[in-house]
């Protein structure tokens, strides 16, 4: 099938270097890295496997490890690649000819039904470097809108592979894809990442406090990706500003819960900031209150202001405040009325009996 130059390196562009590319560095997805080394050894790998889960959970980086162990020259015993070899060292360096990934081009948000001609073109023909073509589909959901022609093409690489020839599709979920696609694919799921985990990796690979990385990790919605790219100091100040909010809300006029709710509408960002800044310190309060392990909360470094509000407050209070919040959040999200919903939701907050409830 003919194909232009241009084609040809959109579809099958040899990734840039990751510095992840082992098993080994995986973090918290040891199920999913056991089933595969498993699979491995008993010579029972799928053709084609959909990594599910949330984005920065390391399903590129799992694709990326498999590719290294299944071409790696000298694997370890544990089935690891051994990062010395030739091909390792192509990996690395993000030159390796049989680790192809397709996703959409630049400033589009749909995979072309020229990519997957491509990718089919180069099926036909065998690994270049005699082990095994990986080639890593991101993210599936640009699959969801292809045209007939393409997905019958992408079909037909799922149902017939070649020898040697492995696909990984990632995707948060299934909803958004076709049907067809899902139920050619072994499906194996990435869990979020533990909340301690992500705090260990901030302090050690940027240097953030514990009590800072705590805050980062509880709203980084268990993705390291998503965490490494939070600045702690901006979190802070939204924070802080959230909860000063709170405090003006519960003790102001009816005028100033509509100009908090007028200022806010200004920005969706400081609305959505609020809205999910807000729930954690509720969320806080009441674990605070049922006596939940410190290491839980997010607030570490407010722990005395949590204590006194957990002193003055009453937990009826936090969960009604936080369920509001959350009312409020999927309200937003269904296109309602950013300000009159804003303007209901501080209305609940302001006339809750004790002052100290909000903070």
């Amino acid at each position: 099938m003919a194909t232009n130059k241009k084609e040809q390196v959109t579809a099958a562009t040899p990734p840039q270097p990751s510095g992840l590319r082992f098993f080994r560095e995986i973090l918290g997805q040891e199920w999913v890295v056991s089933h595969l080394k498993g699979a491995m050894r008993a010579g029972r790998l799928s053709h084609a496997y959909l990594f599910l889960g949330p984005e920065g959970v390391g399903k590129a980086t799992t694709a990326r490890a498999l590719a290294a162990a299944l071409n790696c020259a000298q694997p370890g015993g544990d089935g690891d690649a051994c990062g010395v070899c030739p091909s390792c060292r192509r990996l690395a360096a993000g030159t390796h000819p049989d680790f192809l990934v397709i996703s959409p081009d630049e400033k589009k948000t749909q995979i072309s039904i020229e990519q997957i001609r491509e990718l089919r073109r180069l099926t036909e023909y065998p690994p270049l470097g005699g082990g095994w073509r990986v080639v890593l589909i991101k993210p599936a959901e640009a699959l969801s809108v292809m045209n007939d022609a393409a997905a019958n093409a992408l079909l037909k690489t799922l149902e017939e592979p070649p020898p040697q020839h492995l696909l990984v599709l990632t995707a948060r979920g299934e909803a958004d894809l076709l049907p067809t696609i899902v139920s050619r694919c072994h499906k194996l799921a990435f869990a979020p990442l533990p909340a301690a985990l992500i705090i260990r990796e901030l302090e050690s690979r940027r240097g953030i406090p514990p009590a800072r990385a705590a805050l980062v990790a509880a709203l980084s919605g268990g993705s390291l990706g998503r965490a490494l790219t939070l600045d702690p100091e901006e979190l802070v100040r939204q924070r802080d500003q959230v909860l000063s909010d709170l405090e003006r809300l519960h003790r102001g006029s009816a005028a100033a819960v509509l100009d908090w709710a007028q200022r806010l509408t200004k920005n969706r960002g400081d609305l959505d900031s609020f809205l999910l800044l807000a729930q954690l310190w509720y969320r806080d309060l009441l674990l605070s209150h049922f006596q939940a392990p410190s290491s839980l909360l997010a607030h570490q470094d407010l722990l005395p202001a949590l204590a006194q509000a957990r002193a003055q407050g009453r937990p009826e209070t936090w969960f009604a405040t936080f369920t509001a919040l959350g009312a409020a959040q999927r309200q937003l999200q269904a296109n309602l009325n950013p300000e009159l919903t804003l303007d209901i939701l501080g209305l609940h907050i302001q006339p809750q009996g004790n002052p100290h409830d909000s903070r």
